[in-house]
């Protein structure tokens, strides 16, 4: 292998929490393609040192769904939302990822009273960020690739979104 291979390092950037509209996605179903599901966003809030404001209602994760063999609910994430920080500036943020929660966490893991009672373990939820913006003082967003580790909660997700180096 070439090339920088000193392993992945990661910064953090931010915390959102997203709300969702209803508490169940819309779930078109199965067509011949795919699986599909939409989770519109209600808005939210972003927080972190380096950037901070609030996510607009009317975006979504036009999700699909799938099992594997033992009955794990598997999942495509697949979401677009426009973010505006606290001093006016527009970012328009995707990201895509995988959200998988074991057959034996999927109870709870539905379960308002109970989701956020689930340990870290209980499912894996990541994602892969990339911001687009044309305001100056945020242009570097335009250069970075991001991850995030997802949090089911009661209004919807939570994301920690750490810069890839």
């Amino acid at each position: 292998m070439t090339g920088n291979n000193k392993g992945l390092a990661t910064r953090p950037l931010c915390t959102v929490d997203i709300r969702l509209e209803d508490a169940a996605p819309i779930v078109v179903g199965k067509t011949p393609w795919r699986n599909r599901r939409i989770s519109h966003i209600a808005g939210g809030v972003f927080t972190g040192d380096r950037l901070k404001g609030v996510v607009h209602p009317g975006g979504a994760d036009w999700s699909e769904g799938g099992a594997n063999a033992a009955g794990d609910v598997l999942t495509l994430v697949d979401v677009r939302a426009l973010w505006t920080t606290d001093d006016g500036a527009q970012i328009y943020v995707v990201y895509a990822g995988r959200l998988n929660i074991p057959a034996g966490a999927l109870a709870d893991f539905r379960d308002p009273a109970k989701v956020e009672t689930l340990p870290d373990d209980a499912y894996y939820f990541r994602t892969l960020v990339t911001f687009e913006t044309a305001a100056p003082r945020y242009s570097w967003l335009n250069e970075i690739t991001a991850v995030g580790v997802g949090r089911r909660t009661i209004a919807g997700v939570r994301y920690d979104i750490a810069e890839v180096l």
